[in-house]
């Protein structure tokens, strides 16, 4: 082996959720062919030849040792083929070889790692096939033709074999974000709350316009509302529910400005699914959603930089649950009560170029022994052994005690240790969790782990893509 360090870097084929996927399977990597509806017959067989063009596509997940390191990173390398397609007659795509490489980009004239290169080589063969008849004859044990019968196959008129490559750079951004918090006491009368109602003890920004800010969040005692429940704009923020917050209630705004290292803002959505428990059941599906509140429905994982999952109100640890595509699945023991509001907030957040940025979140959680400083010795460890983490290391953090989003002049974080200061200390048993929300960023490393033969076959694939 080369002299290079650990730990190990390396990558895999996924589909778009992040399972392992077995390349030389049916439908692993896709092939979609790039022609026009009237290219083909009623049949969906294509008309076009011989030339033709194919997307090739596929994810690819990033490890360090075992460690994920990335989200699902999509491929799409698009390939022009010469084969015969007679009318009637249909393409069919094998994998015949694949390789997937990382290995180190070095920042120019420093030692330092800039981030990873993957290279992606796929070899194809292309088979155009047409069902056709065929008079077989018929024979005894004796091996005498008693009769001649007829067959369906398929035969195979035309083939072709190709080789795709790329190469992806995989690079971790180092994003800053500014939150601020706006907070009110209902009085419960008013639906309207602005700048003159603020608690100044917690904050002085105000409400701020949801257009300078990448996202935002509004809760009332606590639960998360649905946007179709207000309209928020700079100032002024107005409650469009029937009832108004009961008196007393804490009204809070949370927003967050993130940005590039150039201070470009970037730009996020927060969808928020809704559903309401039916006391028994935990798989919850699209067709569950309250329509009034949203219909985007449950969003893949690859498709969003990070999930918060609030049932009646309280933050959801992430072995809780389990998120793909259309379907949310609760891992409790027991279902909500009946009833209980369920929101699965999708935050989904994209650099100034559209590419989505996805994010590591890690949420300590503990019980209030009626105190007012917390350890990571203090941690429920059935819900993560972590500890808490140190504030530098996270884009930010965000405390919920007994359900409600703290102010942050309300805690103190130092690694290993949260402090509160409150003048009261949280009621015992009280839940707390804090959540860290930060980067999906790469393991140090001086290089990655490869053979001398993998490395020089690397070189020289990656000098044949290069030159495409």
């Amino acid at each position: 082996m080369s002299k290079f360090c650990s730990p190990l870097i390396t990558c895999r084929l996924t589909d778009q959720d992040g399972n392992s996927l077995n390349p030389y399977e049916p439908d692993s990597i896709t092939y979609t062919i790039l022609a026009a509806p009237e290219h083909f017959d009623a049949g969906g067989h294509c008309l076009i030849t011989p030339s033709l063009q194919v997307a090739v596509e596929g994810y690819l997940v990033v490890y360090s040792g075992k460690k994920e390191i990335s989200a699902p990173i999509p491929f799409c390398m698009i390939e022009s083929l010469c084969i015969s397609v007679p009318k009637g007659s249909s393409l069919t795509f094998q994998v015949k070889g694949f390789h997937c490489w990382a290995a180190p980009d070095w920042c120019e004239g420093t030692p330092a790692m800039e981030g990873i290169k993957l290279l992606i080589s796929v070899e194809t063969v292309v088979l155009s096939k047409a069902a056709t008849s065929l008079l077989v004859p018929q024979v005894d044990s004796r091996l005498h033709e008693i009769n001649r019968i007829c067959i369906r196959t398929n035969r195979v008129c035309d083939s072709t074999r190709f080789r795709s490559g790329c190469c992806i750079c995989y690079k971790d951004i180092a994003l800053k974000a500014d939150v601020s918090q706006y907070n009110a006491i209902s009085d419960g009368i008013k639906r309207t709350y602005r700048n003159s109602d603020e608690l100044q003890e917690y904050g002085r920004q105000g409400i701020l316009s949801p257009k300078e800010v990448s996202y935002h969040k509004v809760f009332v005692n606590g639960v998360l509302q649905p946007k179709a429940n207000y309209v928020l704009k700079k100032g002024e923020l107005t409650f469009t529910t029937q009832d108004v917050p009961s008196g007393g209630q804490a009204v809070m705004i949370l927003f967050n400005t993130l940005k590039e290292p150039d201070g470009q803002m970037m730009d996020a959505a927060d969808w928020q699914y809704s559903a309401v428990s039916d006391g028994e059941k935990k798989i919850y599906t699209n067709t569950d959603e309250l329509k009034e509140y949203g219909d985007h429905g449950i969003p893949a994982p690859s498709e969003v930089s990070y999930f918060n999952l609030y049932i009646n109100g309280v933050f959801q640890p992430k072995v809780n649950y389990k998120v793909k595509k259309g379907v949310l699945k609760l891992t409790t023991a027991d279902a909500p009560v009946k009833g209980a509001l369920i929101i699965l907030e999708s935050i989904i957040i994209r650099n100034p170029m559209g590419l989505l940025i996805h994010m590591e979140t890690y949420a300590y959680n503990a019980h209030s022994d009626g105190g007012k400083i917390y350890t990571s010795q203090d941690e429920i460890r059935m819900y993560g052994n972590q500890g808490i983490s140190n504030p530098d290391k996270s884009l930010y953090q965000s405390l919920f005690v007994n359900s409600v989003l703290q102010p942050d002049v309300n805690y103190m974080v130092q690694k290993g240790y949260l402090i509160l200061e409150t003048e009261d200390s949280p009621t015992v048993g009280a839940p707390i969790s804090l959540q860290s929300v930060g980067n999906r960023s790469v393991s140090p490393c001086c290089k990655t782990q490869m053979s001398d033969t993998a490395l020089l076959q690397w070189k020289k694939e990656y000098a044949h893509i290069k030159e495409r």
